[in-house]
């Protein structure tokens, strides 16, 4: 398996972006709601520093895993595979990008609305150039804490996606994202 994508699947590069995009997300959905009925204090503060530090890198590589996609070949849809079908991956994989991107966003606005910079693990941290304001704080906590929901219908979906071409299409469309052997 090489670094780039072919017209088969997938290259090292985009499936490593991939799983450790994955792992980032679960961890900010668990950290989240972790953290969601917790009272003001140290313990809700420090998960909320770990959830932000992580919120970070994802954005990192979310950012690098579309930059990478635009540079390579998208491998094609498996022979056979139903228009309709071929369209609702595209979209459930578009839609997942921008609801990511919607709730990493949302999030770094809450804090910064909140008069805080965007930690990273305590090595650094990012201000961003945004007022304190208690209005648009509320608005950007309300959005965060909407969109996660979409991001996780459609995680559901592309996982349901992912496990009925395994097992029910019975085509590669799950192993060319893995380390799996390919059925042709």
């Amino acid at each position: 398996m090489g670094l780039r994508n072919t017209s088969l699947e997938y290259g090292s590069l985009a499936k490593s972006l991939h799983w450790l995009v994955a792992i980032g997300i679960f961890m900010l959905i668990y950290l989240g709601l972790e953290q969601s009925d917790l009272e003001r204090g140290p313990e809700k503060t420090e998960i909320r520093f770990i959830h932000g530090s992580i919120a970070l890198a994802v954005f990192g590589l979310m950012t690098m895993r579309i930059i990478w996609r635009f540079m390579n070949e998208i491998p094609l849809h498996p022979a056979g595979m139903a228009a309709w079908q071929r369209l609702s991956a595209t979209l459930a994989h578009w839609g997942l990008y921008l609801a990511v991107f919607a709730q990493l966003i949302s999030g770094a606005m809450t804090v910064a609305t909140g008069g805080n910079a965007l930690p990273f693990f305590g090595l650094f941290s990012i201000p961003l150039p945004v007022a304190e304001n208690r209005d648009n704080h509320e608005f950007w906590e309300e959005v965060h804490e909407f969109s996660w929901k979409i991001v996780a219908i459609l995680i559901g979906i592309h996982i349901l996606g992912a496990i009925y071409n395994h097992f029910l299409a019975r085509n590669d469309v799950l192993r060319r994202m893995t380390v799996g052997l390919k059925t042709r």
